[in-house]
């Protein structure tokens, strides 16, 4: 299939239709990423072709044989400890949603939250993330686990040991559209309750995923803050008990309404 259908279409594309086939078949017996990967390399020669595209990403004064360094993987912060007491007021907010979940559209979800051109990274697995434009991913969003929740600036970039990837510091966003906030203790009810106090008119509360497990995951639009602000807010999620690790540019987090 890789072979006949370079001619017409994306790697990209061909990559996330041959993971949406396999997954919609039930092939479940084994992973196929690794025999989907050399499929694609050998129709599409990529490692050249990832070559060519680093190249052709760096910077005009830059020879091409000298590539630009990784940037730091990430600014480390220390966050506030725990606060019980803070947790357990904030956990008596009303809930701003019904907490009986509802079937929802993935594809309809992301039409809401970004642009078609919105270059947005997917995975079936964690082995699997691939970064290409919304309009390629229409129809298939159902079938991925992961999403990364903010844009990539590039398709491909540079992990810190220097190598290609599709979901890596060196290719994403560097200011948050959206920053999720995921609390693995209490009950349902108090994480809602905590979810909701959150919200206010400058960082909305535009969408709960719930996987059925122990914990919620709550999407904030913090696009009207400044960068300093919107490590103030995660702040406080950190204090009342949020996941810190979601602060990661890169993270992946549950696909709405994906497969699990």
């Amino acid at each position: 299939v890789a072979a006949q259908a370079k001619h017409i279409a994306s790697p990209e594309r061909v990559r996330a239709f041959l993971h949406n086939f396999a997954a919609q078949q039930g092939w479940n017996d084994r992973d196929f990423t690794n025999e989907i990967e050399r499929a694609i390399q050998r129709a599409y020669c990529m490692g050249q072709q990832l070559r060519d595209h680093n190249q052709q990403s760096a910077p005009s004064h830059l020879p091409p044989s000298k590539l630009p360094t990784p940037k730091p993987s990430r600014t480390k912060f220390t966050w506030p400890d725990f606060d019980q007491a803070a947790f357990d007021l904030h956990a008596q907010h009303d809930p701003l949603f019904d907490l009986d979940p509802i079937e929802i559209d993935p594809t309809e979800v992301m039409r809401a939250l970004y642009h078609s051109d919105d270059l947005l990274c997917m995975a079936l697995d964690i082995r699997s993330a691939i970064t290409q434009p919304l309009r390629l991913w229409r129809g298939t969003e159902a079938a991925m686990q992961f999403i990364v929740a903010n844009p990539m600036f590039d398709n491909i970039g540079l992990t810190q040991e220097g190598k290609l990837s599709f979901r890596c510091h060196g290719n994403a966003t560097r200011s948050r559209n959206y920053q999720v906030v995921e609390f693995d203790r209490g009950t349902p009810e108090q994480q809602a309750g905590i979810l909701s106090s959150l919200h206010s008119e400058d960082v909305p509360l535009v969408l709960v995923v719930w996987s059925g497990g122990k914990s919620m995951h709550g999407w904030f639009d913090v696009r009207d803050l400044e960068e300093t602000e919107k490590q103030t807010f995660f702040g406080e999620a950190v204090r009342l008990g949020a996941d810190a690790s979601l602060w990661d540019q890169c993270k992946l987090v549950r696909m709405p309404g994906g497969r699990r």
